[in-house]
């Protein structure tokens, strides 16, 4: 039965839970079914059934393995018995959807993540209408209010073209899917010569294979071949032979965390750091839940101070907490040391 509101219940148990309607969205574990909002590796697993767009369905067999898929298009909505959905693009990367649900009256939209801003190499966003409103809010703080994306596209090319003039090869860290097919098109429009990580040239091919154009030729990673390339590859191979054999590397890391003020601790080593995020800001954020018209709007994703952000603008807003069932515990970590000093060329 519904809650006290006559709204859905909606419930975190290890992936977000409507036990009105027995649906899962983006668990975090196996599920006998599932809806999928996109293909990154902490909104999927291995489900036996999964409900998502093409895109995310060929991303998440790639990423996952075999499953039995339904997708649906961008726009089509389709009857499933108790509830009926629709996906919308969430201009996050490609494939990626917010989830409408419909049920007994009620319009709930799930953003998964989502980006506002243009996306070189996703589906433009939208926002939904709808009663209730499930948001990610990741940079849900006044902080992370990003500069303009040409400002930072043009820093990215400053930063390249440094790298060649001191006979450097120019790196740049980006996540394997979404943020390296952006990286990759910016880079190919100012035709530069790129080269690929594998895992972002297998993301890359799917990509293609979706339909997607991108501007340029580029090439699978040859250590061999990287004199006059850019190099694209994980954050995670910052410390990998793979990089650490380049003698003249110049590091470029792409990352809304670059607007945190403790991003030269975070990325020590890195020589730029630029805020290039497939992420909504504070702003957009604002503005997606003031023009959704949700009557309840619930965060998840980010801190609870956003909520209590939003309701200080006269939004009925609270953030999701872990269902009681499901379980707290997490491990410890040692606390790090700070760095002994800062780079304060790092966002030059």
């Amino acid at each position: 039965m519904k809650g006290a509101t006559g709204l859905l219940r909606v419930e975190y148990k290890e992936g977000l839970y409507l036990p009105d309607l027995d649906l899962w969205l983006d668990a975090d574990g196996p599920r006998e079914h599932c809806v999928i909002s996109h293909g990154h590796s902490d909104h999927i697993a291995e489900h036996k059934s999964i409900v998502a767009t093409p895109e995310t369905a060929r991303i998440f067999q790639h990423r996952r393995g075999e499953a039995k898929m339904t997708t649906q298009i961008y726009g089509e909505r389709r009857d499933y018995g108790r509830y009926a959905l629709t996906f919308y693009p969430a201009g996050h990367c490609l494939g990626s959807a917010q989830i409408l649900v419909e049920a007994d009256g009620e319009r709930l939209v799930y953003t998964g993540d989502i980006k506002l801003r243009a996306n070189v190499a996703a589906e433009s966003a939208v926002i939904v209408p709808c009663d209730t409103l499930v948001m990610e809010s990741t940079f849900g703080d006044p902080h992370y209010r990003f500069p303009p994306d040409v400002a930072t596209f043009d820093r990215l090319y400053a930063g390249i073209e440094r790298a060649f003039s001191d006979d450097r090869v120019p790196v740049v860290l980006a996540y394997a899917l979404g943020k390296s097919q952006e990286a990759l098109e910016l880079l190919l429009r100012r035709n530069y010569r790129v080269t690929l990580h594998g895992s972002i040239w297998n993301i890359a091919e799917i990509y293609r294979e979706c339909g997607v154009e991108f501007s340029g030729a580029y090439e699978k990673y040859d250590r061999e071949h990287l004199q006059g390339r850019v190099l694209i590859t994980p954050p995670g191979c910052r410390k990998q032979p793979m990089l650490l054999n380049i003698e003249r590397r110049y590091l470029i890391m792409l990352t809304g965390w670059a607007m945190n003020k403790s991003a030269p601790y975070m990325y020590k080593g890195v020589d730029l750091v630029l805020p290039l995020s497939d992420h909504a800001d504070y702003d957009e954020l604002v503005r997606l839940a003031r023009e959704s018209g949700a009557e309840r709007i619930i965060t998840m994703h980010g801190e609870p101070k956003f909520a209590a952000s939003l309701r200080e603008l006269g939004l009925n807003a609270e953030h999701l907490a872990h269902h009681p069932g499901a379980s707290t515990k997490t491990k410890k970590r040692a606390p790090k040391k700070a760095a002994t000093a800062v780079n304060l060329s790092l966002f030059d």
